[in-house]
């Protein structure tokens, strides 16, 4: 990097201005801040780069006195410098960026690390980092009013790690409404499934935000059929999502079997163990409509040697020393425990983190997710084993990802079955699916999924599925323009603005950049009616070319949010109808509604440039939007003149590299077409 340009101080000092003001300064956040992969700028912690040998300079020396400052790099030609506070920080900040000493300055930023919760004894819970239970949280922890039954010995309600979290249930033995926990099974069932996360004691749960429901129908002594059949009735009545039976044995019941159908067709997924002999048969874990759930050693590489090989499995958990809540009649603690009674409850709470996410889910369609993303173990189609070992990373992810593809199939799957001649507004398929930081998220992280016209995004993972804001598309041109990458609703890391050109060809060397755009964002808009004439190209330079007034274009409508006006070929494509999948039906309306769901509100004029399209240099009209671009190419045959720009391959290459030309694996429709 040479010497600080004109562009760089000016944008350092913006970044003044708003550090004064407060915009780089996130809202407070408790623990629960540091459990997310997010970064944000630190405003008192600057780095500077200083120019080679200048360490020793009497004036630098000077620049720097009575402040913290320590090298970064090993020449020492990279300082991190901490100030006081804010203030000191805008004013010496502004004093050093005179220095000729200085090459360039930036805030520190601040990168949080995966979601893992500051529970005291986590670190020795094995089985939630084996079946990569973290990552799911990165997405969530459970819906707090998703409700999960517990059919079981009880669960002492009382235990610290489960306070507040076990609802009014029945002891089906005695006939009362305190089920409580004489043997301490149940107990360590439900500190798997739900246990505080993030409380600095104890463990972490697999779904720590849901709500537990306890059905007692047994002691030391077992349960029967028919009570435990009774209990799966009562479970489905009070709203249960996913009901929990760590429990079996080796002969059928009839009356059982139908409880749990009962269960299924009202979407109702039940989870079993598969059973502690290896040569013998467990029911209810063999019923087919149960997700039966095998155990494998501790490090999830192999069978536990106790596990059956006969039941039929879905998939393994780790059953073998599983650390837990424990209660003995007379105290509550913690402790390490074994059997698949233990592995089954790690799936119940990756499934009610699945439902939290994807609450129609039926259950064959989790039993999809669940097999197609668990590993399998070596040797593969082992007996026993059934898919492999639970990731439950992937399967709540997966889990989340159909509502991505409801999202485009409404305007993109009319042109992909050639029913819609026009523009894709999204692209035919997504080329990455990740998680991004971003501090607003319920824990730090959102799922995003790049698509080569945009991106979208699910912040809130629990939040209303019907809003039309469940699934947005990022102001991804906004940050191209500005190079501002946005981690928060109003925190940014510093970038330079993309020297990508927005239309044309990759590697067209005539048409403008993002960062052409970067001077043009105040620019006042021209009269209503006028004439578009203005021309930009590659430097970001303005001209006037009468040769394009041939074209017709003309400015259209003031938009008050951004002080800028829509060319009238944009404005009339943003109004258009065409055919739309809705409701399962092909349908005729609006593209947009309202009109800047897709693109935002214009952030630039529209100019003309000449930009190489297809191999071919051509006419073509450029208007930036927030979200995306717009171009007009005169050339262009009917129905394809107005397009959506590559912005989200664009995006990624800037911030990532050069991005796949292939569906990514988890591409949401093709996720969404294996469901059904």
């Amino acid at each position: 990097m040479g010497t600080l340009t004109p562009q760089w101080r000016s944008r350092i000092t913006l970044l003044l201005v708003l550090l004064l003001f407060g915009s780089l300064l996130p809202a407070p956040r408790a623990s629960a801040g540091d459990r997310g992969s997010g970064a944000r700028a630190a405003a008192t912690g600057w780095i500077v780069w200083l120019e080679p040998g200048a360490l020793g300079d009497p004036r630098l020396r000077q620049a720097l006195a009575g402040l913290e400052a320590r090298p970064i790099a090993p020449g020492g030609d990279q300082l991190a410098i901490e100030f006081a506070d804010v203030r000191q920080a805008a004013d010496r900040v502004a004093r050093l960026l005179g220095q000729p000493e200085i090459r360039y300055l930036e805030p520190e930023v601040r990168y949080f690390f995966q979601y893992e919760p500051n529970d005291e004894l986590f670190a020795e819970q094995s089985w939630a980092a084996i079946t990569r239970l973290p990552e799911a949280w990165d997405l969530t922890t459970g819906r707090n009013d998703l409700v999960v039954a517990v059919i079981d010995s009880g669960i002492y309600a009382d235990h610290p790690d489960l306070a507040g979290k076990v609802l009014p249930g029945y002891d089906y033995l005695r006939r009362d409404p305190d089920p409580d926990d004489e043997v301490g099974h149940g107990t360590a069932v439900a500190g798997i499934i739900a246990a505080h996360a993030d409380d600095a004691q104890g463990i972490a749960g697999a779904a720590g935000s849901v709500m537990l429901l306890p059905l007692k129908v047994g002691d030391a002594s077992g349960a029967s059929s028919a009570t435990i059949a009774e209990a799966i009735y009562a479970a489905v009545e009070q709203g249960a999502a996913v009901i929990n039976l760590s429990l079996g044995a080796d002969t059928p019941s009839a009356t059982l079997e139908r409880a749990i159908d009962y269960a299924y067709e009202q979407r109702v997924v039940v989870v079993a163990a598969a059973g502690n002999k290896p040569d013998a048969v467990t029911f209810p874990a063999s019923y087919a409509k149960t997700i039966s759930v095998g155990g494998t050693a501790a490090d999830g590489t192999t069978l536990a040697d106790f596990s059956s090989r006969i039941t039929r499995v879905d998939l393994v958990a780790p059953a073998v020393d599983n650390l837990t809540t424990s209660w003995d009649g007379t105290d509550a603690g913690w402790r390490a425990v074994s059997g698949t009674s233990f592995s089954a409850p790690i799936v119940s709470g990756t499934v009610a983190l699945m439902r939290s996410v994807q609450p129609t889910l039926t259950v064959e369609q989790t039993r999809s997710l669940l097999t197609r993303t668990a590993r399998p173990l070596a040797p593969a189609g082992q007996p026993g084993a059934g898919a492999g070992l639970l990731d439950a990373g992937a399967a709540v992810r997966q889990a989340l990802l159909p509502s991505l593809a409801w999202t485009w199939q409404v305007a993109d799957r009319p042109v992909s079955e050639g029913l819609a001649q026009r523009t894709w507004l999204w692209g035919p398929y997504a080329f990455s699916v990740r998680t991004e930081p971003y501090n607003e998220a319920p824990q730090g992280a959102r799922l995003v999924a790049y698509f080569d016209k945009a991106r979208m995004e699910v912040t809130r993972p629990e939040a209303a599925h019907d809003s039309p804001w469940y699934v947005t598309n990022g102001l991804l041109v906004r940050e191209l323009i500005t190079g501002q990458i946005q981690v928060g609703d109003t925190t940014f890391v510093p970038a330079a603005p993309a020297q990508i050109p927005v239309a044309g060809d990759p590697n067209d060397t005539l048409g403008p950049t993002y960062a052409s755009f970067a001077g043009l964002l105040a620019v006042p808009p021209p009269e209503a009616g006028a004439t578009i004439v203005q021309t930009i190209d590659r430097s970001g330079q303005v001209g006037v070319d009468e040769r394009f007034a041939g074209y017709g274009v003309v400015t259209g409508p003031l938009i008050p949010e951004t002080n800028h006006r829509v060319a009238s070929v944009f404005w009339e494509y943003l109004n258009s109808q065409g055919v739309l999948y809705q409701g399962g039906e092909y349908v005729t309306g609006l593209l947009f509604d309202p009109a800047f769901y897709a693109t935002g509100f214009p952030i630039t004029e529209a100019y003309w440039t000449r930009a190489t399209v297809a191999g071919e240099v051509r006419d073509v009209l450029v208007q930036c939007f927030e979200r995306r671009c717009l171009t007009y190419t005169p050339a262009n045959p009917a129905g394809w003149q107005v397009e959506m720009g590559n912005v989200g391959r664009h995006y990624y290459r800037w911030r990532y590299g050069e991005p796949p030309y292939e569906p990514a694996p988890d591409d949401p429709m093709a996720v969404a077409l294996r469901l059904g």
